[in-house]
């Protein structure tokens, strides 16, 4: 079924069910440990680590941990869910299966993604960007310091990385953030229009350096820009590769995903690395990581109107 994804500030509904089902989701406890996951990261990804308390995780905390393995796993070019050509493809696939998940706990298939148009807000004076209806008690709580107000107020973070290739299990905590602090201000649309107007999805070589869709839009180049820049100014537990921890992370993610679906629609669906070509793990035939769920390729997600539209795809000036 197609689904609709929304402007999480102009549909009222969309908003209180993403919430809803987050938190659901973060009350759900699967029968998975921290132990359970210590034994899986030795048979999987035995360069990785786990340390701290052993507690029973929730089904969200497994969308975090998937997050944290997926960067923890090297390529030739950046890892298998960033600075590469996979960066689009695999939060996509990512994002779809927390989609499905949310519609399960809310017991509801019509239930869409809504995502936050950060570049809207980011033509705002600086001081005023903190100040939206997104930051409040009807949304997402406080800009900075705990949550401890608003509809995620009682999600916990119980897993967290620690930027050296190690996953703490920690005493369950609000959700952190420092908005506004590492980085002033959000990106605009003038700053959307670059990555649109790209030719390519992605050049050779393939990484951070390359001027591309995919690389403006993931943030690399002159930044943190775009995608990086929203995770650095949200900042707290938003700035590591547990930044799954906060929901802005999907919300963040949503709005990127609808920006490459713009700039497809635009280019005929046109994709590189074609067959034969790019790094390994990036190529258009590589399954892509995945803990939730069957693994899917680059290739099955080009096009998502199996699963999903959205709104508006008018995305920069």
């Amino acid at each position: 079924m197609t689904v609709n994804r929304r402007n999480i500030l102009n549909d009222i509904n969309a908003r209180d069910q993403f919430l809803q089902g987050v938190t659901l989701l973060d009350q759900e406890f699967p029968g998975v440990s921290a132990q359970d996951v210590l034994n899986f990261l030795a048979a999987n990804v035995p360069h990785m680590s786990i340390r701290g308390i052993n507690q029973q995780l929730s089904t969200y905390d497994l969308f975090v941990l998937w997050h944290v393995v997926a960067m923890s796993i090297p390529l030739q070019v950046g890892n298998a869910a960033h600075n590469g050509p996979i960066f689009l493809p695999w939060h996509r696939l990512y994002m779809i299966r927390l989609e499905q998940e949310l519609q399960r706990v809310l017991n509801d298939t019509n239930f869409g993604l809504p995502y936050w148009d950060w570049a809207a807000d980011g033509e705002l004076p600086t001081s005023q960007q903190l100040t939206t209806d997104l930051w409040t008690d009807d949304y997402l709580g406080e800009a900075r310091g705990d949550v401890t107000q608003g509809q995620v107020n009682s999600v916990r973070v119980r897993l967290f990385n620690d930027f050296q290739n190690s996953l703490i299990s920690i005493n369950p905590r609000p959700i952190s953030r420092r908005a506004g602090i590492d980085v002033r201000r959000l990106p605009n649309k003038d700053e959307v229009d670059v990555a649109v107007q790209q030719d390519e999805y992605d050049v050779p070589l393939w990484n951070s350096n390359v001027v591309s869709h995919r690389n403006i839009l993931e943030g690399w180049l002159n930044g943190p820009a775009l995608h990086n820049r929203v995770h650095v100014w949200v900042g707290g537990d938003m700035s590591p590769g547990s930044s799954p921890n906060d929901p802005v992370f999907f919300l963040n993610h949503c709005n990127v995903d609808r920006i490459w679906e713009a700039w497809m629609m635009n280019n005929a669906r046109n994709y590189r690395p074609v067959v034969g070509e790019g790094p390994d793990g990036h190529r258009i035939d590589d399954f892509m990581v995945a803990i939730l769920g069957e693994s899917l390729r680059p290739q099955d997600v080009l096009d998502p109107t199996q699963w999903y539209q959205y709104d508006e795809l008018d995305v920069a000036n």
